[in-house]
């Protein structure tokens, strides 16, 4: 199984504490491949800013993920730029959700979007995407 993945499962699998930490490991862990967006990268290291984590720890967390066979990087073109302001205006969403409908052009491109966001989960089955868990 594949799916695009949404940078709360990333943060939900570093932090053994968090509420979502068993169920982000398992299906990172029963995932064929990893399809993360390069937003998602970005994000990823933001929420580390915030955090008591050094550049250097924070590099070897995201290290830990870029290198696990399983990643596939995928770049954000000006065609999923165009696409993601799409889904803004369709959906009548602000432009703070644009972060989440740049997820959203992969997900629907790669078929499945991985994430733990109740909003963005509706946002996706309603674009018709496979939303896991």
């Amino acid at each position: 199984m594949r799916g695009v993945i949404d940078t709360n499962v990333f943060i939900y699998d570093t932090f053994e504490d968090s509420e979502f930490h068993k169920e982000a490991e398992k299906i990172l862990e029963s995932l064929d491949v990893w399809y993360v967006p390069s937003i998602v990268l970005q994000e990823f290291v933001w929420f580390f800013k915030g955090t008591e984590f050094s550049v250097t720890e924070t590099w070897e967390v995201l290290n830990g993920y870029i290198r696990d066979p399983r990643f596939r990087g995928l770049n954000d073109t000006p065609k999923v730029v165009e696409n993601a302001l799409r889904i803004l205006i369709e959906e009548n969403l602000s432009l703070s959700r644009f972060n989440d409908a740049i997820i959203l052009v992969h997900a629907i491109e790669k078929g499945a979007l991985v994430t733990f966001d109740s909003k963005f989960r509706k946002l996706a089955k309603r674009r018709g995407v496979k939303v896991l868990p």
